[in-house]
Order: C-alpha cells, then structure tokens, then sequence
C-alpha cells in the first residue's frame, strides 16, 4: 500500500493542466511555466521538510487535485490554494499512516514473515515489469523517463533542466512530455502484472 492510499486517483490532462498554467499566467506561457516550476520546488521542499519522502509524488498529487478543481471552478490565487491542498493531503497521508500502524501492531507476530515475503515478491515483480516496460519504450523516451526522475532534490532540478536544453524545449513542455510517458509507463507495468 502506497503513502497515498489505493484509491483510484483522477489523471491529470492536457487540457486541466493548460488551465492551470493560464491561471498562473494568462498572458506569457513561459512565465506561468517559471511560476509553476517555482511553486512545485517549495511544495516539494514543504513535504520533505515535513518527513515525507515521496515529496515529488505528493507535490503532483497536489497539482492533480489543484487542476482538477479549476475544471469546475474558480480560484483567485492559485499559488496560495496549492499550500492548503497540501496541508490536507499531508493530514491524508499521516490518517493512513497511523491506520497501516493500528493494522500492523494487530496482527500476530508471526503473520509478519509471510507478510514481508510477499511485499518483496511483489516489488521484484514490479520491478521486472518496470524494466521490461522501460525496453519496450523508444531509446530516446526511455531516456527522457529516466533522466526526468533522476537525482534527489537540486540534483533533480539540474537534471531536468539539462534535460529540456538537450531537447531543446522549455521545462513545462519536458514535464508534459515525462506525464504522458509516465501514464504510458504505469499502464504498461499494470498490464505486466496481470500477467503474473
């Protein structure tokens, strides 16, 4: 179970983010794309600093929530509103923690054992998906996905930029780009895992 819960989560699309940047900045693209990097390196030192080791998770998961209000409604300040999104998704994420806590300490000591083999049959099997898929992709979208989640923290932020100079396309267009291949990704290691 991810820090996240197994519900299904809504997808962010092209469309609900295009009107996330337009929010930001109606007139300059890339100026609202420079706010939207800005914004998502705070919320995601927000998370770490906080003791969340899945900042960068986390910090889309607030963009997706974020994108998918402004298809129904308004908001003023948006740079402000991703702050509260993530205050709640935080007090989310701690609520199922303390569950998967409650959970754990009842059940019997010697379930444990079983419980870890199969965590870590299921992360192997994850994983080979995760490769296969990956080798399956074209050369230069495989190195596209891995180099955009490459790195910790300022590493992150300087591979991603080298990433879009090497392309030679803005940062938000690389970002759009790592989406798609992500969903692609995440459909592909889901259908491998059916097949196990």
């Amino acid at each position: 179970m991810t820090e996240l819960g197994t519900k299904v989560k809504w997808q962010l699309t092209q469309e609900a983010f295009d009107k996330l940047l337009s929010t930001l900045d109606a007139a300059n693209r890339d100026a609202a794309g420079e706010k939207y990097l800005r914004i998502r390196r705070n919320l995601v030192r927000f998370f770490e600093g906080r003791g969340f080791y899945e900042a960068e998770t986390h910090t889309d998961e607030v963009f997706n929530r974020t994108a998918k209000k402004l298809i129904d409604s308004e908001i003023q300040d948006v740079s402000q509103y991703v702050y509260g999104v993530a205050r709640m998704l935080m007090l989310e994420i701690r609520k199922d923690r303390e569950k998967e806590n409650r959970i754990a300490k009842s059940l019997p000591e010697s379930e444990f054992p079983q419980i870890l083999a199969d965590e870590q049959a299921e992360t192997a099997q994850k994983l080979d998906c995760l490769n296969k898929c990956l080798q399956a992709l074209p050369p230069e979208n495989s190195k596209i996905i891995v180099g955009y989640y490459q790195g910790e923290k300022r590493s992150k932020i300087e591979n991603r930029q080298r990433l879009a100079g090497d392309l030679g396309i803005p940062q938000n267009a690389l970002r759009n780009r790592a989406v798609r291949l992500r969903e692609k990704l995440e459909e592909c290691i889901l259908n491998c895992l059916k097949k196990k």
